[in-house]
This record gives C-alpha cells, structure tokens and sequence, in this order.
C-alpha cells in the first residue's frame, strides 16, 4: 500500500517538474483540469481578426478559429480554387456551393449547423416558424471540441474540417468512371496559407487536399501528371449575410429569371404552398436624400463596412422610387476581369459584358453595371469580388456563369463566370471550315490584328472580304461574354428567342451562314448586343417599384411582353432527345425549323463542295484536315435536331390563368409531313457521302499527333471511316425519328387529328426511303443506301426492344419488322456485298423474334466528334 502512494506521489512530482520546465507541459497539464483560455492557447501564434477570427499554428499546422458568433447565421462557400482541367470531369476552378450555416454551441463542443431553406413559415408567429423548423431536419456538417474559452468566445482546431473532401470531388470522380479515389488529409494535404485571410465581413480559408487510386481512369490520367495522385485547391469562405433589409420579388414562369423554391406553411389555403422569389442583385436608385454617386463594391466596400453582428431574419424594404426615371445607384453591380486574360480576348469580353448597360437604362439604372481589372493584391476567390475568369481544359467544353445566391432572398451575393479558352480555338475550326476550292490549293498567310498575329488562309478572305476571322471569332466571345454574364444576374436559358429576330443572348446562337449569289455570307454571323427579351427580362427583375404598385406594375410588364411574342422557353424544353417544341432549339437562327434545315442543307452542299487541302497550312499536318472536316459534314446537325421536333411535335408556352395565351397546339399534318419529308431527303446517299477528293486528302494523326475530340471514330484505322462518318449521321436522324417518347405521342396525336401524321405511317415512311428504293449500280452509293437501310433497322429492333416505350409503339416497331421480313425472304440481291446484308438483316430481325439476338448483339454506330460549337448533341 505505500509503495503505490510513493509511485503516485512521483508521477505528481515528475508531472510538476515537466510543467515548470515546459510552457507546453504547463498546458496540457492544465487542459486535465480546464480548457485553458483563448490568449494562453494563443499567445505567440500569428493571429488574424475578422468575421471568424483565426490563429495559426505553425509548428502543428493548425488553424484554430474563434468562434462567437453563436445562432447567427451566415453563409458557408465551397469552391475549387483549382481545376481537373478536363470537360467530362466537371471540376473546374470557380464552381461554387453555398449554404447557409450557423454555429451552435453543445456542452464541450460546437457543431456547424447547415439550415433548412426549403421549408419555412414567413409569419410573425414564432409558434408556427418553430413548429417548421422543428419538424424538418438539419445537416451538422462538423463538430469541434473546444481547446479554449474565454469571455463567451471559444476556439477550436478547425485543421481537420478544412481538409475534409467537402465538395464529395471523390464519389464525382467514381462517377464519372475514374476510379475508386480516397482523401489522404493525413500526408498529402495542407492548409494553403497564401490564400488563407481574414476580413470585417467574410473569412477565407484555402487548402490543398490530394486524392489517390491504384485504379485511376483515363481522364485523370490525362490531367495530373500522375493520375494516382490526384491534387487540388478547395476554398471556404465565411461570409456575413446582408443586415439592410432587402425586398425579395415573386417569381414569374413567363420570365426566364431563375427562383429560389420553398415551401411557406404559412400561406393560407387560397395560396400555393410552394412559394418562388426570383435570383437578382440588390440595385436601389439614389434617393432624393441622398447625394448622386459612383459605385462602390470590392475592396472599398469591404473597407467601409465595419463588423456587425445580424439577427438572422431577412427584412422587407420599402421605397417610393418607381420604375421609370433614369437614376444612378448608391452601388453598381462590379465584376473583374482575370489579369491572365489576353488581348484582344479581354477586349472583347469586356464589351460584351458591358452590354448589360444598355439593357439596365431600360430598368431606369444609370451604369448599373461595370467592369473592372482585377486589383493586384485580390484574390479571385474573395467572396467581395465577382470575377470573370480565363479557364483552361485540355478539351473543349462548356463556358459557364454561377450566381452565389441568399437562399433566404435570392440577393445574388457574387458572380463567377468561367471563359473557357478552348471556345475561340472552336469558333476558329468553324471557321477554317469555310473554304474555297482552288485548283492548287492556297497556301496560309499572315493576318495581323491590333494585339498580335492570327494565322489565317489567304482563300478564306476571298469568303467575304468584309468578316476576317478575328471579328468572326470575337464576335462569338463577346456574345458569350454576355450570355455567360447573363447568368449570374440571374437569367435562364431562352432556346425561342432566335425565332423572333434572334432577341436575348440567352439563346444558343449558331453562326448565320448564309449563300449570296452561290457563296457563303458571314457579314452577320453573330448578334451585336443584346435583344428584346433582354430588356424584357431585366425590367421584370430589376426595376425598382413602390411596394404598394409592385404587383400591377409586373402585371403590366408581363402582359407587354406577351403581346410583344417575346416568348420564353428554356432548357427542358429543347435538351431532351425526345422535345416537341420546335421553338425551342439549340444553335439555331431562324424562325421556322424547315427553312433552317433546308439553308443549313444548301449551305453544307457547298461547304462540302468547296472543302479542301487548302484548310490546313503549310507545314501542318494533313491528318488536321479530318478535324476541320467534321463541323463541315455535320454542318446540318441542330437543324435536323430541330426538324425532327415537327414530326409529332407542338407548340405550347409557360400559360398562366387569365393571360390570353393560347392553349398547346398540336403542329398541322402537313406541317410534320414536309418536316419529315426533309429529313428523309437527308438520308439519301447523296447526303451522306463525302467527296472522293476530299476523302482521299484525309491522312491518318502522324507520330507525335494523338486523337482528339474533334477527330472523327473510326473502324478502319489507319484509313478514314467514310461508312462510320456515314453511319453516325444517319443514326442521328433515324433515332430522332424513333425516340420512345416521340413514338408515345405520334400514336397519341392520331385520336386528336384528323389526317394526323400516325407513327405507323412514319414508319412506313422511313422503311421505303431506304429499303424500299431501287439497288443503285455505283458502289459507293450502294453502300451509302445500306448504311441508311441498315440504320432503320437497328432503330426499329431497338424500339421494339425498349422496356420503357409504351406498347402502342414497341407494336408498331414489331409491325413494321415483320413487314420488313417478308419483304426480304422475296429478295436477292445482285450484289454479293448488298446479299451479304440482306441475310445479315433478315438473320437479325428472327433473333429478335425468337428472342436469341441478346446471344449475338449488334453492331451499333460509332459516336460523332462533338456539335458546334460544344457538346455531344
């Protein structure tokens, strides 16, 4: 018994003795009794004060935020300050999610609470809000244990919750069929302290976090130089949210503006449960109280916003100012450009950004909107600056614009808008895809613009001597520009604008190519500022009205433009395979799809005609011709898209009760019939095919050159694929024809129509274009016409096969095969390769019947290089 007090008595000893010794025995001596205090834990440590204040300990690498600011809430960002580099990732530098947070403070420790904004009760009755609040679930996206305390402040290691895989980037990358990726936050990772700041109103915290794989797939591959190892820069910001009230405005589906969705429990019976206020910036007109001034935003207004703690409720602001009178504002909307930007891009930017002035004077703002450079010492990621910024991939892909968002409001808080570099190199393709044929082709000159050299053919000049690929190219970024721009104030996607004068840069703007007298015109390829529906759009969002007159005033607004046809159909309305509306197009011009295909067509045949050797210059490798090729083949690709939304097709819009709009209307027979007829005619060998020279120019990639995109597949190899280029376009056509959901409504249209265009009669339609033609005696276009023959017939076996089409359409698919059967068993072909197919048709179509085919699948068509100017459509 007393040797163990004598040893008890020792430790106590040796435990003293360590803490005299040690400032850092002292604390974790002290740490067994009480947290210690936030100067003790602190004290020499570089330490930053701001909304979140922090300390940084060096020797251990962790970052120990004070927390104060306890049921506050405030809004948490997540963005990547670093990309993957490539399109089909989608991890690109600037994407940006937000939430809004609060911290609460449990016992010993402090979890970061994520709140629920999508269900609410806008009332004064607290009863009721905690009633919602109490029976809808939270997120704790982390919790702390608190290492010191003093005075109602704490402090905990956040170290761990900054490395943490908070964007979910490895379930993306599994995704995405890049490997089974793990976080190392333990060797790999680390804070980023050059991007790591505090400031009055918002904390930055940076850091880079590694991803590894013994399984990494091709893409990452290509984007890190070890793809095991995969390593990126995540970026969280603390930011206050607005104190001054701000008035949120209702949502309206016949405006293209963007909503935040929710669901108010206190909304009485009469009123829908789910309310929707519309995404826009906080713009308020100087009042007559105040003095006219500039704009203040970024730097400056950080600079004057002292430290202030806020309520977290979000208040309504009222105001007399009504829309009409030209005024300036107490703050403009300011971005930045990226100093990595070149000229003449940043030029061209910059103007089509700025567009945006022009249609703000329609809402009364006087320079509602600026752009600036970004100042030196900023960081693009500082949630005070809305940026516009240079991205690189190492393919083609999407520009893309981000509003960060008040999810309480929907006040736009900050803008990101990612140019992608790679557009231009595009725009560029299509236009080295416009040449004249010469006898001996033409070598390339030199075309020197004001900031630099643009390589340039001497015959594409001789195209239209009033467009020089520069304005062509800039013409497309600036348009771009504002589109990209257009988002982050808050507009969605307009796909019928092009159908009334090409009105909104919201559209998919394809270049206007037109034939004058037998050539090809450029002169108004692309838009030069912004269109009707923009104005429309933008007073609807943002012109300042008396609270009392609001909701007549946006009536009238409304009505104006219905009566004005600025009609708004987005994105569900044009994407899908299966769409209706023929208004609703991507990459189109033109107000009718028929006259659209049908120029697209005229123009192909020339581009065609005229395509050469002389697209590629002087000491480039022939194999590039293949990819200037490919938008010059496919040059009719949106317009067929947009054709085949005829063929049991109608026209509709966003109705609401009491407008006046029409009810959806089922497109005329004829109408369909001669949509379909133009499709078929593309079906047609010669539409197909390529010219002999052209395709003997066509080399294979030389050593040092690998495939790209913009190559087209191939079977053949080393030689071009001239039936797989053949069988990528008729596949396209005929599965637009024969998509499901098209079918469903062809058989649905026949009870409504009289003469209706049936899918029966579709199907017999496709069947006699192709298999029902005589054998053409050339052996290229023989071949030509089974490829198409073939291509009907992988599209009714996959229809017939298709668990998900309707019966009504899997019985017509059926129908016509065993139509098509007895057809075949009557027929022998003179041809020993056209003989050859018919066996193989006849063959597959009694394994489908049998239902042996699974056993001996298919060959399927080869995927085409991406749409013009992005995208697989």
């Amino acid at each position: 018994m007393k040797r163990k007090q004598v040893v008890v008595l020792s430790a106590a000893v040796l435990l003293a003795a360590m803490a005299v010794a040690s400032p850092t025995g002292a604390q974790e001596a002290k740490s067994r009794d009480e947290v210690m205090t936030i100067a003790e834990r602190t004290a020499g440590l570089e330490c930053q004060r701001g909304f979140v204040s922090f300390c940084w300990d060096a020797k251990k690498g962790a970052l120990l935020l004070e927390v104060d600011r306890f049921g506050d809430e405030f809004l948490y960002l997540i963005s990547l300050a670093s990309g993957a580099g490539v399109n089909a990732l989608g991890i690109d530098r600037g994407m940006t999610t937000e939430k809004l947070v609060r911290f609460e403070r449990m016992g010993p420790r402090v979890l970061l609470v994520e709140m629920n904004t999508r269900y609410r009760a806008q009332t004064e009755s607290e009863a009721l809000q905690r009633g919602v609040e109490e029976q809808f679930g939270v997120s704790v996206l982390h919790g702390w244990k608190i290492v010191a305390e003093e005075e109602g402040r704490v402090l905990v290691d956040a170290t761990k919750f900054y490395l943490r895989d908070a964007l979910n980037l490895a379930a993306r990358l599994k995704r995405a069929g890049q490997g089974n990726f793990k976080l190392d936050s333990a060797n790999r990772s680390a804070l980023y302290r050059a991007r790591t700041k505090a400031f009055p109103r918002n904390t930055e915290v940076e850091a880079l976090v590694t991803f590894g794989s013994d399984d990494p797939g091709p893409l990452v591959r290509q984007a890190a130089p070890d793809g095991r190892s995969l390593t990126l820069r995540v970026h969280h910001s603390f930011v206050a949210l607005p104190e001054t009230p701000y008035r949120p405005r209702r949502f309206d589906p016949r405006v293209g503006v963007f909503p935040v969705t929710f669901k108010d429990y206190a909304q009485p019976l009469s009123e829908q449960l789910e309310q929707r206020w519309i995404v826009r910036w906080r713009l308020e007109k100087v009042s007559p109280r105040q003095e006219p001034g500039g704009s203040v935003s970024g730097q400056e207004s950080a600079e004057k916003d002292a430290p202030r703690r806020r309520s977290g409720k979000a208040g309504r602001a009222g105001g007399s100012v009504v829309e009409g009178n030209l005024s300036e504002l107490a703050k403009s909307i300011v971005y930045y450009l990226d100093p990595a930007m070149p000229e003449p891009i940043r030029s061209a930017v910059r103007e089509g950004a700025l567009w945006w002035n022009q249609v703000f004077e329609a809402a009364g703002f006087k320079d509602a909107f600026q752009v600036r450079d970004l100042p030196a010492d900023a960081d693009p990621r500082d949630v005070r600056y809305s940026i516009i910024q240079w991205g690189h991939r190492a393919d083609r892909g999407w520009s893309w614009g981000s509003p960060i968002v008040d999810p309480r409001t929907g006040e736009i808080l900050k803008a990101v808008v990612f140019m992608d570099s790679h557009r231009m190199r595009t725009d560029y393709r299509l236009w080295t895809g416009l040449g004249r044929k010469t006898g001996g082709g033409r070598s390339w000159q030199r075309y020197e613009c004001h900031a630099g050299a643009w390589g340039v053919p001497a015959w594409v000049a001789e195209l239209d001597p009033a467009t020089t690929p520069e304005e062509f190219v800039l013409a497309r970024l600036r348009q771009l520009a504002a589109h990209e721009v257009g988002h982050t104030l808050g507009l969605a996607h307009n796909f019928a604008a092009s159908t009334y004068g090409r009105a909104s840069v919201m559209d998919y703007p394809a270049p206007l190519v037109r034939l004058v007298n037998g050539r090809v015109d450029l002169r108004d390829a692309y838009r030069a500022g912004p269109g009707d529906y923009d104005r429309f759009a933008i007073r609807y969002a943002y012109s300042v009205l008396a609270p009392e007159e609001e909701e007549a005033a946006l009536a009238r607004m409304v009505a104006e433009g219905l009566r004005q046809g600025l009609v708004f159909l987005s994105d569900r309305d044009a994407r899908p395979a299966s769409a209706a509306e023929p208004r609703a197009n991507l990459w189109d011009n033109r107000a009718e799809p028929r006259a659209d295909l049908r120029n697209a067509q005229a123009v192909r045949r020339v581009l065609l005609a005229e395509f050469g050797r002389h697209a590629v210059r002087n000491g480039e490798p022939m194999a590039l011709l293949e990819e200037r090729l490919a938008p010059v083949y496919f040059h009719h690709r949106f317009a067929l898209e947009a054709a085949t939304k005829m063929v049991g097709g109608m026209e509709y819009v966003y109705e609401v009760a009491g407008d006046g709009q029409a009810a959806p209307r089922l497109l005329e027979p004829a109408v369909q019939r001669e949509a379909l007829g133009l499709l078929l005619e593309a079906l047609k060998p010669e539409a197909l095919a390529l010219p002999k020279d052209v395709v003997a120019e066509l080399a294979p990639r030389p050593f040092g050159y690998s495939a790209t995109l913009e190559d087209f597949n191939s079977k053949t190899w080393p030689a071009f694929d001239e039936l797989g280029a053949a069988r990528m376009l008729a596949t396209m056509i005929v599965e637009g024809l024969l998509n499901p959901e098209r079918a469903a409504r062809l058989v649905a249209f026949a009870m409504r129509q009289d003469n209706a265009l049936a899918l029966t009669e579709v199907v017999e339609e496709l069947l006699q274009a192709t298999w029902g033609q005589h054998w053409p005696t050339d052996p290229k276009p023989a071949a030509l016409q089974r490829v198409a023959q073939r291509a009907v017939l992988d599209g009714l076996l996959k229809l017939a096969a298709d668990k998900e089409a309707t019966v009504e359409a899997r019985a017509v698919a059926e129908w016509a095969l065993a139509d098509l059967l007895d057809d075949l068993k009557d027929q022998e072909h003179p041809e020993p390769m056209g003989e050859a197919a018919r066996q193989l048709a006849e063959r597959d179509i009694r394994r489908f019947f049998n239902r042996t085919d699974a056993v001996t699948e298919r060959s399927r068509a080869l995927e085409a290089p991406p749409g013009s100017p992005i995208g697989r459509r």
